[in-house]
């Protein structure tokens, strides 16, 4: 495993530190911050984050959500950083910004409308500046009723993520024919849901544990 490689390589004396914050990165349970991008009424993906939600929990994770549908913010018109000093940001920004900062990694849940990410996620997404994403990574979750599991929406969250610093992980988990594979308290129908939430999981942790390290190293060094 790449922690148990960079252990090794951090037994030097000069890292002594770095060692000991692989070690402490290691115990640490990890939080994340769940986007659920689709606002439309009946919307499939109420049953994506329950079902998500539940696999994260049971593999030590505590999930934050910010849903488009709930915070329901304007069309973007004032960004958060756009606010100064003497301006009050408002409360909901302020709520889900909270939620970005303690995050260790993001997990996108999105449909697809039109073969394009839902406005309702990018709204929510670029209220934010890159820098309040930056140096955790992504997940990406994407659903569909039909065969394909909105995998072309996902392809465009990949660029995104990458330009707000946030680098999505290799393994994408589509879920197509959603409405056959849970029932709506998002309950999985087979087994291939729970090992392939699984396996995404898995190489998610990977990530946000290694940057875990490499983040309070940098915070160590100021």
């Amino acid at each position: 495993m790449l922690l148990t490689y960079i252990s090794c390589k951090l037994s030097h004396p000069q890292f002594d530190c770095l060692g000991n914050l692989m070690n402490m990165a290691t115990r640490q349970g990890l939080r994340a911050c769940m986007f659920i991008g689709s606002a439309r009424e009946k919307r499939l993906g109420d049953r994506v984050s329950k079902f998500m939600i539940s696999q994260m929990k049971k593999t030590g994770w505590t999930v934050d959500v910010v849903d488009a549908a709930e915070a329901d913010l304007p069309v973007l018109k004032k960004p958060i950083f756009f606010y100064d000093k003497s301006e009050e940001v408002p409360e909901v920004l302020g709520s889900i910004l909270d939620k970005i900062k303690v995050a260790d990694a993001f997990v996108i849940v999105t449909c697809e409308y039109n073969h394009c990410l839902p406005p309702g996620l990018l709204n929510l997404i670029d209220h934010f500046a890159p820098s309040a994403y930056s140096k955790r990574p992504s997940g990406i979750v994407c659903y569909s009723p039909g065969m394909f599991g909105g995998i072309r929406a996902a392809m465009q969250a990949r660029c995104l993520l990458s330009e707000i610093n946030t680098v999505s992980i290799p393994n994408i988990f589509a879920i197509p024919k959603v409405n056959n594979c849970l029932d709506s308290d998002g309950n999985p129908t087979d087994d291939h849901m729970i090992s392939g939430a699984q396996k995404h999981l898995v190489e998610l942790e990977w990530y946000a544990r290694a940057l875990k390290v490499a983040r309070d190293a940098d915070n160590d060094k100021q």
